[in-house]
């Protein structure tokens, strides 16, 4: 193979759909310094024999693709490919170790950086001294060097937090029992690489002082249909669009056939596109390819639907009933860093002149989302009471809303009608994007981009005035 190597609180009202509201005492949500907690600081990873690896055991996915062409095309461009120089991450990352400290930074590179973290360079070097290979995030060697997971006898009890265990050298682990001789390197079986517990272990994220659980990813999952009809993660994630749709309807595995070497025989493959919902990838330094993917995943999670009088007085009252569905995610809508991720409903109605007669959920002109809209996510607090989206300050939840998987919410809009010319038009759109454009520009300053508005879902409702 060839080895490259460069050297104050605000509580939201209850309504028809209700949101969570989190109780909050000033004493639960004092925190202490951080303190590492293991022999990789305050994660849960470790090694098979508890030392620091060699960053000469990391090869970058690249040359994998000597023998494994089409994992590496299917791979290249996703997150997980640049999820240790995605350049919001970067941002947020040296945010992070500026406020926080080496030690939370080296916790948050446990996940994006696991060959870095496994051999102590970081925090050791600086960025621009980091190898090629602590630079590639979640390359093929550093999830097919795990050798097991140990959520249930680490610190949080759960997977989470990288509770995984890295045995690199020249054996590789996957779901397969036996692989073909090559000269390469040698294979084991690992069950849990077919398992959802296997994603939990990076897509659980409790903050390492004070426990608060900020991503739930896998808890939603565990809690779902999904789950109890054996769907896992990699159903989904590891297969085309139209192939996790097709999960999500039947509630089945889909089967892909394929080879896993460039000579092998054709089997049960997974695909290794690992697509979510993030349509800024290209912007991020992922590719195209998955952003547009991404797209299509986010259009076929949810659906719309409204429900209304088909008529009322001119300038009168009606209520409105919005409801949102998640059809076709294994976890809540939206999910992941639910401080950040921005679901909402935007209404508009026009009477018969054109003219809006309502609106709510527009973004008014610096792309900012306007107050009284139906979100859904989450509002992080800091120990103070104090709204903040910086993961290290956050010790509790002022409000969290999503949608679970294949349930509903469902909200309710008093409209007034003022002197409108019937009949009036109701248009609603469910839309996403990954985050607000303030909270860009604050972290990445003038690397700062306007986030993707994805349109989810769209749906109309047309209402007769009567005079």
């Amino acid at each position: 193979m060839v080895h490259s190597r460069r050297k104050p609180l605000e509580l939201v009202p209850l309504g028809v759909g209700a949101f969570v509201i989190a109780t909050l005492s000033l004493s639960a949500l004092q925190q202490e310094p951080a303190k590492p907690l293991g022999p990789f600081g305050l994660s849960q990873m470790n090694t098979s024999d508890g030392k620091r690896a060699s960053i000469d055991d990391f090869y970058l996915s690249q040359d994998c693709s000597l023998c494994h062409p089409r994992q590496w095309t299917e791979l290249r461009g996703s997150m997980h490919s640049v999820a240790h120089e995605d350049s919001l991450y970067r941002h947020f990352a040296e945010l992070a170790r500026e406020e926080a400290g080496e030690d939370v930074y080296t916790y948050c590179s446990s996940c994006h950086s696991p060959a870095g973290v496994a051999t102590g360079l970081i925090p050791l070097m600086t960025e621009a001294q980091l190898p090629d290979e602590a630079r590639a995030g979640v390359t093929c060697d550093v999830c097919h060097q795990i050798s097991g997971l140990r959520g249930e006898r680490g610190p949080l009890g759960e997977q989470g937090n990288a509770s995984f265990i890295l045995k690199p050298g020249r054996q590789k682990f996957g779901p397969l029992s036996e692989i073909s001789r090559n000269p390469a390197h040698s294979g084991a079986a690992l069950g849990e690489m077919s398992s959802s517990e296997f994603c939990a272990t990076c897509h659980t994220v409790a903050h390492p002082v004070n426990g608060l659980r900020l991503e739930h990813t896998y808890a939603e999952w565990k809690g779902s249909i999904y789950a109890e009809k054996g769907i896992q993660c990699q159903d989904c994630h590891m297969r085309t669009v139209e192939d996790a749709v097709l999960v999500a309807r039947t509630l089945e595995p889909v089967e892909v056939v394929g080879t896993l070497a460039r000579k092998g025989p054709e089997r049960s493959i997974s695909p290794h596109y690992f697509v979510g919902g993030n349509v800024d990838a290209a912007q991020l330094g992922g590719g195209a390819r998955h952003a547009s993917m991404a797209r299509a995943r986010l259009k076929s999670a949810a659906s719309l639907s409204l429900e209304a009088p088909d008529s009322v007085e001119n300038q009168g009252v009606f209520d409105l009933d919005v409801i949102v569905t998640n059809v076709a995610a294994g976890h809540d809508l939206p999910t992941s860093l639910t401080e950040l991720r921005q679901m909402w409903v935007r209404i508009l109605a026009f009477d018969a002149n054109g003219e809006v007669v309502f609106e709510s959920g527009t973004l008014d002109s610096d792309g900012e989302l306007s107050e009284g809209a139906i979100r859904f996510g989450s509002g992080l607090v800091d120990a103070n009471g104090e709204h903040t989206y910086k993961p290290w300050e956050a010790a509790g939840f002022a409000w969290k809303r999503t949608v679970p998987p294949k349930g509903s919410v469902r909200e309710r809009v008093r409209i007034v009608l003022q002197k409108a010319v019937g009949p009036v038009t109701i248009e609603a759109s469910l839309l996403y994007r990954i985050a607000p454009p303030h909270v860009l520009r604050e972290v990445m300053g003038a690397d700062a981009f306007e986030p993707e508005v994805v349109v989810m879902a769209t749906t109309t409702h047309s209402i007769e005035v009567e005079r």
